[in-house]
């Protein structure tokens, strides 16, 4: 049976926000109760929050280097596993919740990001791919292909992007080919070459 917690953070997580700040407050879900305070754009409320919860939560660190990213004043750096972990996802939270401003400081500080997480880019583009901002996330992908070329996942996410969105059938197969060469059995890849062969 799910619990009134997952019920709201559900809410949280699709858009209807309505109530679920007081209800992750009041039961002392600091970091949760502080990333609903970002998208209501009560930033200096988020980082009490934030703060509250840092001793315990790894993810309350993380939303504190956010609130200095939005801004412009960065005292700490991110790990390797916070972007792993969390870039993409807040990132697609904020897409959803129409955080222009946010996501364009996000945006501004990916070339910091990548000197700690060379698959920043990827996060980036994936987030953007997601939510159907295709100029931009193919914008990040080609610029994540440079830093980190040797990365299957990121050269199928282009062949697919290219195959049902482009309609771009030759870009497909180049992208899968080099998906491929480095990694032969990536089963998604061989399903979508098949695809295009027949198209």
């Amino acid at each position: 049976m799910i619990t009134e917690y997952e019920k709201v953070k559900k809410d949280f997580l699709s858009g209807r926000i309505k109530n679920c700040r007081s209800y992750f407050e009041n039961n002392k879900y600091y970091t949760e109760a502080g990333y609903c305070c970002i998208m209501l754009d009560n930033l200096d409320k988020a980082e009490k929050l934030f703060k509250q919860a840092k001793e315990y939560d790894i993810r309350a660190d993380w939303g504190l280097f956010l609130l200095q990213l939005f801004n412009d004043n960065i005292k700490s750096f991110p790990t390797y596993f916070q972007i792993r972990n969390f870039l993409e996802i807040d990132l697609g939270l904020l897409l959803m919740y129409c955080k222009e401003n946010y996501v364009g400081k996000l945006i501004k500080y990916a070339d910091f990001m990548a000197y700690y997480n060379p698959e920043c880019y990827k996060f980036i583009g994936r987030a953007f791919w997601a939510h159907n901002f295709l100029p931009v996330a193919m914008f990040f992908l080609k610029r994540a292909k440079d830093r980190f070329y040797s990365d299957p996942e990121l050269h199928y996410l282009l062949a697919y992007i290219y195959y049902h969105k482009d309609k771009n059938i030759e870009e497909c197969k180049k992208s899968l080919n080099t998906c491929l060469e480095i990694l032969p059995e990536y089963a998604p890849a061989k399903n979508l070459y098949l695809l295009a062969a027949n198209t």
